[in-house]
């Protein structure tokens, strides 16, 4: 018993974000002022089909720069009268609405751009007396919902850079998150898994935000896309630089050399986050143009290492390693250098873009393949159906009261997955109680129009504020806005309040039950799919890496790198998706997340060979023959687990690897006998640099080949 209570008071007071108070101020004014006119002019009922309209759209809290959030209000003000006009016409013909609202929910379910909005508009206005004027109530709705998404947009007009902002210093802050943990040795084990994968995904985000801006050819136009391409570039030096400290310290340098390699690098992400915080300021503290003093430091200690080693004969191959990791950390320090430049003039661009999504094509066969495959987004589209059907059949034949509270808990309540469901219904029905209680109390002290407008006014402005913090603090702030609003001719009593707490209830339960037997998600019967597809990808990159070193310049190693890091995300929803399932197979989610884990691996192995390489082209050997290979292997996993067998086929490379460090071999050989022959010791010779990049790469290379045996295994072991 002591575990449930704990469980529920966990659930309802967790965080989920940031209180938004300007969205507050936004919606609370919004909602509020067309209660006001309506009342002055002796038109409340007009004004609150306004302020209803208002809330509906403010409530899809639409995201992105100024024309993505233009758009979105946009489409949100149609779908808001569309759906208003809609189920006006249903209303007074109770059985017919039992029919059709249910389709409409289904289709709202499975379309993103809709949601629950669409479904919500229609429900409210099928319980409006009969032969109200459905028209006329949608256009209402409709100068309701434009005068919110005025509100909404016009301060975006001055600040229509600001997402692309943030997104580059979240992505320029996260980078730096990262790098400290290369600069602190005592960072907690897992840690920099965390950081490097948080870190990546910022640079995703700002890869997507400036995809929503007309950039144009003009150069000062491209300096985001260059900023974020110098940020990708110190995260993947940073990924092969810890790799190669790690190998480097199995032959411990001296302290000295190490305490200086951390001290550089910390100086790195200081550096870097002065750029982010330039960029969020829009200049913030000047820049500086301070010499690297760290970066002097420790290259004069590696080139004292350098020649110390030098002397020792089997020391050379550390020599190189040492060499790369000098290489690595200028690298870093040039690229935050160049970030530094490129936001020295401002950051320009032009107007986010205008145009409308590309109309998708294939829809009837992705609807047929869905249907087919029961894929969870038509299992929920289904529940959601079917759940609101029996609730709207409940409510018309037993007449209750107030009873499209009911089937509007359900449409809010019931989500894609139980342990969402569950957690949904926690706040829904704890912050209901507590908002129906304050707006019966508040109305039966001072039973004024103005009350009602404060009550609104109060719980717009608390509700959206808190809404990205916690779902149930939305709920206890939102609840008397959205009860007096839906019934907004009828002031609330101690009797309606009764009966609204207790139809959230019972719809609470009823999304639950919903939730459990209706059609549960299905995800178990999409792994092999998706498992499948990351061997695919992954192989796909491992094909093009390998296409880069054989002088392929036009190899899109980014865009292969995200279609892997994209079907290592679905695999991670199936994790996300069975965690929220009535008995979640621990063991099974368990070995998920080591798939996860060595796909990051085997891209991050990826990433070490290419920033090694570069910059300096040498003769890798059979490095490219070794990745086609891999990839190879890759794909008969795949193909295995399509076909539900297993196989214990190893990944046989020894002789390439062999062939590789035969080739490692001769380098060292030659260039010990290039030293012998009298060339300094400082010269950068085509062979000196050949040996530095081959020694490192020797090492990545067999970490990758370990970790692409290691998935393959892995995916094997969840296919069975």
């Amino acid at each position: 018993m002591r575990s449930s209570l704990t469980w529920l008071r966990e659930t309802y007071a967790e965080s989920e974000g940031r209180p938004s108070w300007m969205y507050g101020a936004v919606a609370s004014i919004a909602i509020a002022t067309p209660l006001v006119i309506g009342t002055v002019t002796g038109h409340p009922a007009q004004g609150g089909l306004a302020a209803l309209g208002a809330f509906f759209v403010v409530n899809t809290t639409p995201q992105g720069p100024y024309g993505a959030r233009a758009r979105a209000l946009l489409a949100a003000v149609i779908v808001v009268t569309a759906s208003t006009v809609f189920g006006g016409l249903l209303a007074g013909h109770g059985w017919l609405a039992v029919v059709v609202v249910p389709v409409v929910a289904a289709l709202a379910a499975a379309v993103p751009w809709l949601g629950v909005t669409a479904t919500l508009c229609t429900v409210v206005a099928t319980v409006r007396p009969p032969g109200s004027p459905a028209l006329f109530n949608g256009f209402m709705e409709m100068i309701g919902g434009l005068f919110v998404a005025l509100l909404m947009v016009v301060p975006l007009l001055t600040h229509r850079l600001q997402p692309l902002r943030t997104a580059l210093a979240d992505a320029g802050t996260a980078v730096a998150d990262a790098l400290d943990v290369l600069a602190d040795p005592e960072s907690p084990s897992g840690e920099w898994t965390r950081r490097r994968r948080r870190a990546y995904e910022a640079i995703r985000k700002a890869r997507a935000t400036y995809g929503l801006y007309l950039s144009g050819g003009r150069d000062d136009h491209q300096r985001p896309k260059r900023l974020i391409d110098a940020f990708a570039r110190v995260m993947d030096e940073a990924v092969a630089l810890r790799m190669l400290v790690d190998v480097a310290l199995e032959v411990p340098p001296p302290e000295e050399w190490e305490r200086e390699r951390q001290v550089a690098v910390a100086a790195i992400a200081a550096r870097l986050r002065l750029v982010a915080r330039a960029i969020e300021t829009r200049g913030g503290p000047s820049l500086g143009a301070d010499e690297p003093v760290a970066l002097h430091r420790f290259t004069r200690v590696s080139e004292d290492l350098r020649l110390a080693w030098l002397a020792e004969p089997d020391y050379l191959i550390e020599t190189a390693l040492v060499v790369q990791v000098r290489r690595l950390v200028s690298r870093m320090t040039e690229r935050v250098d160049g970030a530094r430049k490129i936001i020295a003039p401002g950051l320009k661009i032009g107007f986010d873009a205008p145009h409308l999504p590309e109309r998708p094509s294939g829809g009837w066969t992705r609807f047929r393949e869905a249907v087919r495959t029961r894929s969870p987004g038509f299992r929920y589209s289904t529940r959601m159906g079917v759940a609101i059907a029996v609730a709207m059949a409940a409510t018309t034949a037993l007449r209750l009261p107030h009873g499209h509270w009911l089937t509007i808990t359900v449409v809010v309540s019931l989500r894609d997955s139980y342990g969402d469901t569950v957690s949904r219904v926690v706040k829904r029905i704890g912050g209901t109680a507590i908002g129906a209680i304050v707006a019966a109390l508040a109305l039966a002290l001072v039973p004024q129009q103005g009350t009602l407008i404060a009550l609104v006014f109060i719980g717009a402005a608390l509700g959206f504020t808190v809404r990205p913090v916690n779902h149930g603090h939305w709920m206890a702030f939102a609840t008397p806005m959205i009860m007096l609003l839906v019934d907004y001719s009828k002031p609330m009593s101690w009797s309606a309040a009764g009966w609204r707490i207790g139809l959230t209830i019972v719809g609470g339960l009823f999304a639950l039950v919903a939730a459990r037997v209706l059609w549960p998600a299905g995800t178990i019967g999409l792994l092999p799919g998706r498992l499948a597809r990351l061997m695919r990808t992954h192989a796909r990159l491992a094909r093009t890496v390998a296409a880069r070193f054989d002088g392929d310049q036009e190899a899109s190693i980014r865009r292969r790198t995200e279609d892997a890091a994209a079907a290592a995300s679905d695999v991670e929803e199936s994790v996300s998706g069975l965690g929220r399932e009535p008995a979640p197979p621990d063991d099974l989610i368990r070995r998920l997340r080591e798939v996860g884990a060595e796909a990051r691996r085997f891209r991050d192995d990826l990433r070490a060979l290419v920033a090694l390489h570069e910059e300096d082209r040498s003769d890798p050997g059979p490095l490219s023959a070794i990745l086609e290979r891999v990839a190879d292997h890759l794909e008969e996993g795949a193909d295995a687990v399509l076909s539900d067998e297993r196989t214990d086929a190893e990944l046989r490379l020894d002789d390439l690897l062999d062939e590789f460090d035969q080739h490692l071999a001769e380098l060292t050989r030659r260039r010990r006998d290039e030293l012998d022959s009298g060339v300094g010791t400082d010269a950068v010779t085509t062979l000196r640099r050949s040996l530095v990049e081959v020694a490192a790469a020797r090492h990545a290379l067999r970490g990758l080949v370990s970790d692409a045996e290691r998935l393959r295994n892995a995916v094997q072991v969840e296919a069975a």
